[in-house]
């Protein structure tokens, strides 16, 4: 199943990379989402995880690396094990006003050797550099929709 989470994110960008060579240069970008799931806990703290991703988008590929915490619950003491990292990649196509996307990313817990994989879709609505999103992915084996906020450089 990992190589072929690696062999479509590896197909992902060959196909990006290939249309992004016509036009423009490429282009940084930040952004924040907070993913919710209905998943283990009833409560939003525990069934819900906030992120922030950077990464570089050239037409309608993009990657990025996220970092991201485990679950909303700051009354605890925090410790490493509550953090994940991830490479992302996308690819987008225009719809109207909105443009739709496709993601496949493989990321790993902070204190462990355990390897999870995402993939899902979702659209996103820019105006000059700001934009704002909502996805729906499958993230580790639970579902998850993330709403977001995004600035391009």
């Amino acid at each position: 199943m990992k190589k072929l989470i690696l062999i479509t994110m590896t197909m992902f960008t060959f196909i990006g990379m290939s249309n992004a060579q016509e036009e423009k240069g490429v282009d940084a970008y930040v952004s924040a989402g907070l993913s919710i799931s209905n998943t283990y806990d009833t409560t939003f703290a525990f069934s819900s995880y906030p992120s922030v991703e950077v990464g570089f988008m050239k037409n309608n590929w993009s990657m990025g690396l996220v970092l991201g915490r485990g679950n909303n619950v700051f009354r605890t003491k925090d410790d490493i094990s509550n953090y994940w990292w991830e490479v992302k990649t996308a690819l987008s196509f225009p719809m109207g006003k909105f443009s739709g996307y496709g993601i496949i990313g493989i990321g790993n817990y902070s204190t462990t050797s355990r390897i999870f994989v995402e993939y899902g879709a979702g659209f996103s609505y820019c105006w000059n550099k700001f934009g704002v999103f909502s996805q729906v992915s499958n993230w580790d084996g639970a579902w998850y929709v993330t709403p977001g906020v995004s600035y391009t450089f």
